[in-house]
């Protein structure tokens, strides 16, 4: 007789073997759910890239299976469920439109190493991380027709590799896009915008407050500057120009997905200045309208710092201040879609530093525990899930993903990390009852209008 385990594959074998999509739950906006199944479906887990790929990280130029078979190892045992990886130019996207077949590979290896593991992935599309190719140099990925197709050509080839792989959880189309103020191509567009929507110099004279001679003709109207003191009109139609460019962008890239690959996901990896609940300055406003761009996704990421002065390293109430600003940002974030917090985190066990420059005040890793612990308080039956910045503390990073992880460098676990941990068990495959937000925030009169032209910053 043969013993069991001769004849009964292995778990890890039996999950992929049976692993549905993940898909969004129509009755439930603090979950996904798993297709086919009826099973609840919340990811929580990390950013990944090794703390030893440098910085910027690159994880692809320096992909070795083993290490990162062991990272996954972790992060698995540890009870998380979901990575998010950033794919690159250099790696993945070298020629235009055309797939790099080495970088192909390695997200196979990757792939495996999350089969074993029992872990999704939701692959980021690719960016400057690992250097910029020629032929991406000095154009404007958003505004410039040529590279936006080059863009959807790529989506195209890329996701046909992995329609039917139901280890990615979805497709995230860019890390914290922000449409660009003036370039040659914004310039050109924008001329044709006004030219569409007011027919005549006479008819965007009036409509922006300004003598005719002043605008210019079709073709040659400058790029209003990122100046609160202009004319609040011009400015305002400005920023509606850029979230015309985000939405256009938007769709042509999901369009070329859907083409190929209707079985997963698609998001975007927002900035938290997608939102306009706190903008530190007009420039910073990322030019993606939530609301309507969130008609092309299938749900909304937001990223979310605690970067609203005071921050929680410069004084007691600095926690207070930036959870209230967390529910604004999450309250404009309700679109009729899930939302998932794709990126979060504080920095625990040192000081920032830029060369020998102190950027940020040291902070302990119960500080780490502080800041990141009041976000889950805050998000919690608001979100459908949640995903740490970053796997490991990244020694050579200047920003605060030098201790923000849930690992120590040399991969031991830190208090975040194993508190983390026990939240993610806790919510992984269950339904969190949605909360309401706080009447304060259901009270808020948010001038949008004021905010993008600014005239005031909501806070």
């Amino acid at each position: 007789m043969l013993c069991a385990a001769a004849v009964l594959p292995s778990l890890p074998s039996m999950w992929a073997a049976n692993l549905p999509f993940v898909e969004v739950a129509p009755d439930a906006t603090t979950a996904l759910r798993l297709r086919g199944t009826g099973q609840i479906f919340v990811p929580v887990g990390v950013n990944y890239f090794g703390p030893h790929v440098g910085w910027a990280p690159k994880l692809w130029q320096q992909f070795d299976p083993a290490t990162v078979r062991n990272h996954l190892r972790l992060v698995h045992e540890q009870g998380f469920n979901t990575i998010r990886v950033f794919l690159t130019l250099e790696s993945f996207h070298r020629r235009p439109g055309v797939v790099h077949e080495e970088g192909l590979a390695k997200f196979r290896q990757l792939l495996a190493s999350c089969r074993e593991q029992q872990i999704r992935v939701i692959p980021c599309g690719p960016d400057h991380w690992e250097g910029v190719p020629k032929w991406t140099r000095f154009k404007d990925p958003f505004a410039d027709e040529q590279m936006l197709e080059a863009t959807a050509t790529w989506w195209g080839q890329f996701v046909s590799a992995f329609q039917d792989e139901p280890v990615v959880l979805a497709w995230d189309l860019l890390n914290e896009p922000s449409i660009r103020w003036n370039t040659e191509a914004m310039k050109a567009r924008w001329n044709q915008w006004l030219q569409k929507k007011y027919d005549s110099v006479q008819a965007v004279a009036k409509a922006h407050g300004l003598a005719a001679d002043r605008v210019g003709t079709f073709g040659d109207i400058a790029v209003p500057p990122y100046d609160p003191s202009v004319n609040a009109d011009r400015l305002l139609d400005y920023q509606l120009f850029r979230e015309s460019i985000a939405d256009h962008w938007t769709q042509t890239l999901t369009s070329a997905i859907r083409k190929h690959d209707k079985n997963h996901l698609i998001t975007i990896g927002h900035i938290q200045w997608a939102g306009t609940a706190f903008l530190p300055g007009l420039r910073h406003y990322a030019g993606f309208n939530l609301k309507t761009n969130s008609q092309y996704v299938d749900f909304v990421t937001i990223h979310f710092y605690p970067l609203a002065q005071p921050r929680p390293c410069d004084a007691p109430n600095g926690i207070k201040q930036n959870a209230g600003y967390l529910e604004a940002l999450l309250a404009e974030c309700q679109v009729g879609k899930p939302v998932m917090i794709g990126e979060f985190g504080w920095y625990g066990g040192g000081d920032i530093r830029r060369g020998a420059r102190v950027v940020m005040p040291s902070q302990t890793e119960a500080d780490q525990v502080k800041w990141n612990s009041k976000l889950l308080d805050v998000s919690r039956g608001r979100v459908c899930g949640w995903l740490n910045w970053a796997f490991a503390d990244t020694p050579d990073s200047q920003d605060l993903t030098r201790w923000s992880g849930l690992w120590t460098e040399d991969l031991t676990l830190k208090p975040w990390g194993r508190e983390f941990g026990v939240f993610a068990r806790d919510v992984a495959n269950r339904t969190l009852k949605p909360r309401p937000f706080s009447d304060r925030i259901e009270e808020w009169q948010h001038d949008r209008r004021a905010v993008l032209t600014g005239r005031i910053k909501n806070e």
